[in-house]
């Protein structure tokens, strides 16, 4: 009698739970009033629809095993634009097959498990999305989604397509209700994320230095992080008691940094480069972490970006510097055509301490093009190397590796790495790539900023008139992919500007792509008409990064300090500039000017820049302006080359500089000849440091200043002090003549 009163109990437990679970159907802004009266169990279906500018606020109560499910009617048919943010608090709520896209959050994040004072508990956030969130300036911050609470999940969702500055997805543990909170982060897709420029654009971060010593607990599992190029930083972890297990890290210029905090775990992760630059594996700071089990294939990054870098420690160190390495097991990882396994990153003046009671041992590693298993940029006594086996180019006598020929795992192809990660309902709208092959062939006199405007991605806009008038009243604004040319075989169009009020001659607008061709901007003055602003430069509210290529054109005749012949605006970005065969004369401001980023944070405006084969006659400003300031190291740009520039009577000015290069990372200046420049300065102007690949070599100085070097490192190839013989400098023509000693050394301009 006693077992059947106990079922029949059970039986109308389950009776009511059936009976009092309801299923609202509401539409989007709705939810908030319903979730007051929803009970656990109960299951609130969104309505599909377009829903825009929502503040969404929703707090509610489910229970262990009966949740309160808000679910989109069907898995993407929600679509939340505009300014719309989700706030999500209670506890045992379930959000899922919601899409935010194409708007922006006003400020903060998009998603924040937290409304006002209230934190989410228990709550999950699955099959949802996230795509291209961005507000009209890169420099904008916000995340995507902000966790606070205890044990709360983020699964299978899609976030992709963020531009702005800020972490894609933050672990926030700054009090004691969001400590120790076991989140999981699992089974997601993080989507590509171009280099952004500076710190600040991690994907995952877990916590602040402020609490490195606070346990998280967090699990970051099962995920895909597809291209996540942002900073040098894919997941920085800066808590303690983490792990993070089994994720993909694919083509991402980035590593997985345990950066403050202790005992954190990193095991069973793929890594996979496919030998492109910058990418990275693990960087390990402070103590008792594990690292094992992990693969690494095709990793290209050295230093920050290293396949493994343990660092170098600031003795005393404050929590936000770099702490003792010390207690740390790497075992059994695999690390196979990695090209930097290094240890005592980072050493310099400040950082002296080398890791400490370091196992590394079971580890496999197989590159033939490499003599040595690892880098030691400082000592490694503090290591022990144990049962490693190695297959490099030379046989390896390092103590504690054995040669052999190990038997190497398996890969998963693409397709298996991206199984079942994000939204399964999400694909994302393919990027349409310019096919126009549309020519528009404008005459002088006719209106070439409106065909500009109007031009076809891909398409041409041709100046036919060989030596034409092209006067523009406002500028060229370029929003698509686009080639601008002048008619090939004739003299160069000329484009001056005789607006009312002043505008640039070229502007590249969100969107745009330019590549420029034989065409000469001169700055005369019109009566009664106003100055261009600069020649080709980047609109002021840009969130895409951009490409520039001129070839073969003409700057010249401006005739006030502020205008730039070629420049990036602040916050505006190029992933590459090249500027080849083009001359640049008789300017009062600078020539090359991507200088605009002044707040010594890391910040800069181009990523990789190829200025080659110019000339640069009569500039009052700087020839060539380029500054990254402040010592930051995530990232691992600008890439800058300069190579058989001719100088001539360039920024004689006391204290000037031909050449202003502060803080590329990459700098490379071969074959210029700078004459009768920089005599009241320094012809080459760096601001470099100790770890910065820099190289100067080949190249003429004849009346001209020298080169101010913070290293002293800098010159790494013969110096020449030779006059330069012109071909014809009278009409412009700065290539040195045949016979002469600068030309059989390939010193200065080639004439093409």
């Amino acid at each position: 009698m006693k077992n059947l009163k106990l079922v029949l109990a059970a039986v109308a437990v389950l009776l009511t739970a059936s009976v009092s679970a309801r299923e609202y159907r509401v539409a989007l802004g709705d939810v908030a009033a319903t979730l007051r009266e929803a009970r656990p169990g109960d299951r609130i279906v969104i309505e599909n629809g377009r829903y825009s500018d929502l503040s969404l606020k929703w707090l509610g109560r489910g229970a262990e095993g009966k949740p309160v499910r808000i679910e989109a009617a069907t898995p993407g048919g929600v679509e939340i634009t505009g300014g719309s943010t989700l706030r999500l608090a209670g506890e045992w709520l379930e959000v899922s097959g919601l899409c935010f896209r194409d708007g922006q959050a006003p400020s903060g994040s998009v998603i924040e498990f937290r409304n006002g004072r209230e934190v989410a508990n228990h709550c999950r956030l699955t099959e949802c999305v996230v795509d291209n969130y961005n507000p009209a300036r890169r420099d904008m911050a916000y995340s995507y989604i902000l966790l606070y609470g205890r044990h709360n999940r983020v699964d299978h969702c899609s976030l992709m397509g963020k531009l702005n500055l800020g972490v894609t997805l933050i672990v926030i543990l700054n009090e004691p209700r969001s400590q120790q909170n076991f989140h999981r982060i699992d089974h997601n897709w993080f989507g590509p994320r171009p280099v952004y420029g500076s710190n600040g654009a991690e994907t995952i971060r877990v916590g602040t230095s402020q609490q490195a010593y606070s346990s998280s607990n967090t699990t970051i599992e099962e995920n895909l992080f597809d291209r996540c190029n942002g900073e040098v930083e894919v997941v920085s972890i800066k808590s303690s008691d983490n792990v993070i297990r089994r994720n993909v890290f694919f083509e991402s210029e980035g590593v997985l940094a345990l950066r403050h905090g202790d005992r954190n775990t990193v095991e069973e992760n793929l890594f996979m480069g496919h030998g492109k630059r910058n990418t990275g594996g693990i960087r390990v700071v402070n103590a008792g972490h594990k690292v094992r089990r992990n693969t690494l294939v095709g990793i290209a990054g050295t230093r920050f970006f290293s396949a493994l870098a343990l660092m170098d420690a600031v003795p005393n160190s404050l929590p936000n510097r770099y702490c003792l390495v010390e207690n740390v097991e790497v075992t059994d990882n695999t690390f196979i055509d990695c090209s930097n396994i290094e240890f005592g990153t980072g050493k310099d003046l400040e950082r002296t301490l080398a890791p400490e009671r370091v196992l590394f041992a079971r580890n496999t590693i197989v590159n033939r093009t490499l003599d040595a298993p690892f880098i030691a940029v400082d000592r490694t006594d503090g290591f022990t190397f144990r049962d490693n086996r190695v297959a490099l180019a030379t046989p390896c006598t390092v103590a504690g590796f054995e040669n052999a020929t190990p038997q190497l795992p398996v890969l998963p192809s693409e397709a298996e790495m991206r199984a079942d990660k994000g939204a399964a309902w999400y694909a994302p709208a393919a990027q349409a790539k310019p096919a126009s092959d549309r020519i528009y062939r404008v005459r002088a006199g006719e209106d070439l900023p409106a065909v500009v405007e109007q031009a076809e991605a891909g398409s041409v806009v041709e100046l036919v008139d060989a030596g034409g008038d092209y006067a523009i009243q406002r500028a060229m604004v370029v929003r698509v992919p686009l080639t601008i040319r002048g008619v090939k075989g004739g003299e160069r169009p000329v484009v001056r500007f005789n607006g009312q009020k002043g505008d640039d001659m070229v502007t590249i607008a969100d969107g745009g792509e330019l590549h420029l061709e034989g065409i000469a901007f001169s700055g005369v003055l019109e009566d009664g008409k106003a100055l261009a602003k600069a020649g080709v430069s980047t609109a002021r509210d840009m969130i895409r990064p951009y490409n520039l290529w001129i070839d073969n054109c003409e700057f010249h005749n401006f005739g006030e300090g502020g205008f730039f012949a070629v420049k990036g605006t602040q916050a505006t970005f190029a992933g590459r500039v090249e500027i080849r065969n083009s001359s640049f004369r008789d300017l009062s401001g600078d020539a090359i000017n991507y200088a605009a980023e002044r707040d010594d944070k890391g910040r800069y405006n181009a990523d990789d820049m190829v200025i080659e084969n110019c000339s640069f006659h009569r500039i009052l400003g700087l020839p060539i302006n380029i500054y990254r300031g402040g010592s930051d190291e995530s990232t691992a740009g600008p890439y800058v080359t300069i190579r058989r520039c001719n100088f001539e009577d360039c920024c004689n000015k006391e204290r000037g500089s031909v050449m202003r290069l502060v803080g590329p990372q990459v700098l490379d200046i071969t074959g210029c000849n700078f004459s009768n420049s920089g005599r009241g300065g320094r012809s080459i102007r760096l601001d470099e440091a100790t770890w910065e690949k820099v190289s100067i070599s080949d190249c003429n100085f004849w009346n001209a200043g020298g080169i101010l070097s913070m290293t002293g490192n800098a010159v790494k190839g013969k110096l020449y002090e030779l006059e330069p013989a012109y071909a014809d400098a009278e009409h412009f023509d700065f290539a040195q003549q045949a016979d002469s000693p600068l030309a059989r050394l390939e010193i200065g301009v080639k004439k093409e």
